[in-house]
This record gives C-alpha cells, structure tokens and sequence, in this order.
C-alpha cells in the first residue's frame, strides 16, 4: 500500500485528512510524523505538520524464517556413532539408582537438539482462510445470540481482505444501528475475536448485514449531490453531521465529480465532518 502525505496546523488534523483520503478507521492506518507543527506570533501557525499515512499491510512470512521452521522441524539424524540400547527394562540392572545427572549424560546429542530448538518456537503466518472461517463461526454464533435468523458467509478474500455478509429475509436493525453504529461495532467484536484465536492474525475484515454498505453509499451519494446544489444556488457554504472517515470518503469523492463544488474535513474525530464550498470559497479554518 503507497503512502499519502498531508498537512495540517496539528498532527490530529493532518492524520484526519489522510484517513479521509484512505477511507479507513485509525485503528486500520499507520503513520510517520514527517514535520512537527511550528507555531507563530499571535497564535499563529509558522509551520504546518507534515505526515505520512498508509493502510497497515499485511504481515508475510519472510523466506529466512520459511527456512528455519524447516530446519527445525526436519528430524535430527542419530549419529552413526550413537549406540541404542535395545534390551527390555526388565533385564536391566536396577541394583543402582540412576541419578539424574546419569540420566542427562545418556541424552543422545539428536534428542538435545530437538529440545534446543523447541525453547524458541516459530509460529507461522495465519492462511487467510483460518482467519476468514473464523471471523464466520464468530459472527454466526453473535447472531445466535441475539436471535437473528439469517446467512452468514464470506464474499470475498483478496490479499489481506476478508468481506463478510450476513443476508436474508429477517429485520437486521438490530445488527445494524442508527446509520451503521452496531454494525461497526459488531465488526470490531470479529476483527477482535479473530486477533483473540490467531496471535499472527492480520486481515483486515469488513462486515456488511443486509447489504447496509451499498444501500449507505448510494444514499451519501444522493444526498451529496443534493447539498452541492443548495450551495450552488445560496453561495453559502454548508457543514455536514460528523461522520466517520468512510462515509466522508464517499461524501468526498461524490462531490469531487461536481464542476464548481469544493469540500474538506474539519474536527477531530469521532465529530470530525464535511465543509462543502463553492470552488475557491472555502472559508479557512479558525
């Protein structure tokens, strides 16, 4: 995933753009502060700050580590030299007991290798597809919990994505929220309980219940292009609700299609929202 650089008169505000630009949660990017912001005279600012922003990647197994689980996992040859002792325990000599520090000196060298590499265990990289059935048998078991009949299954499974839907003919306001709060959260519970079972887990999962995503997308649309017409016809600029970084994203996009009709995000999340502007009227920010 590229990296996206923006500024902002804090490091708070710059990261707000760069999410909006992403379209993702916080919890779902990483970032570097390039420049620390500077402040002026009078309270104003000498230096903006500067960031980079980027959607956290997944987390492959590197070759070298492929390799030592091999070489770790190949059973350690006995030397030729190594004499097995093959008579029954009963015909053995019990006269003497054998005191610990014998018992240690009759190790084979194969077997104190194998113990020596076990003190630092390699733990593999998670298949997606664990991690997608997880998030599955998680989710379907949620909404047994709540009594909601319905169809859980994953749609798709590209890179470290995983898409779930849960469809059918039952009412899922109660999965879903006022616009989409309860589903957030319930999509938080999966990512959380699939990090809980693989401690290498590293998809990034997305939750969709009764095709809500779509049907909030077209909707944002709609109304996007609604207010961009209020603004066209007053000159006045307008401020959205806060929303989160998704659903500024499509608010963002939507409008970047419309001659005329600027747009950014002011505020700090979870109220950071939209300012809509004629082009070249943006009012700067306190």
């Amino acid at each position: 995933m590229e990296w996206v650089e923006t500024t902002g008169k804090t490091v708070e505000e710059a990261l707000g753009a760069a999410l909006d630009l992403l379209g993702v949660d916080e919890s779902d990017a990483e970032y570097e502060i390039i420049e620390e912001p500077k402040a002026g005279l009078f309270g104003r600012t000498k230096r903006e700050a500067r960031i980079r922003v980027r959607v956290k990647p997944s987390i492959p197994r590197s070759k070298d580590i492929r390799r030592t689980r091999k070489r770790r996992e190949r059973p350690a040859r006995r030397p030729e030299s190594a004499t097995v002792e093959t008579s029954p325990r009963s015909e053995r000599d019990t006269s003497v007991k054998e005191t610990p520090a014998a018992r240690t000196s009759r190790r084979t060298p194969a077997k104190m290798i194998s113990e020596e590499f076990q003190e630092e265990p390699v733990e593999d990289a998670v298949p997606l597809v664990d991690q997608a059935s997880a998030a599955q048998a998680f989710l379907a078991g949620l909404m047994r919990e709540f009594q909601v009949p319905g169809q859980v299954e994953v749609q798709s499974m590209e890179e470290d994505h995983v898409s779930i839907a849960v469809t059918g003919d039952a009412n899922f306001g109660l999965l879903i929220g006022p616009k989409g709060l309860v589903m957030g959260s319930v999509q938080e519970l999966v990512r959380a309980s699939v990090q809980n079972k693989f401690r290498r887990a590293n998809a990034r999962i997305f939750v969709d219940v009764g095709g809500f995503r779509e049907k909030r997308r077209e909707s944002l649309e709609r109304f996007s292009h609604g207010i961009a017409e209020e603004v066209k016809s007053s000159g006045t600029a307008r401020v959205l609700e806060p929303m989160n970084s998704a659903d500024r994203k499509v608010v963002h996009d939507a409008m970047a299609e419309i001659e005329g009709i600027v747009t950014r995000s002011e505020g700090r999340e979870p109220k950071r929202y939209v300012v809509v502007a004629l082009a070249g009227d943006l009012p700067e920010e306190d």
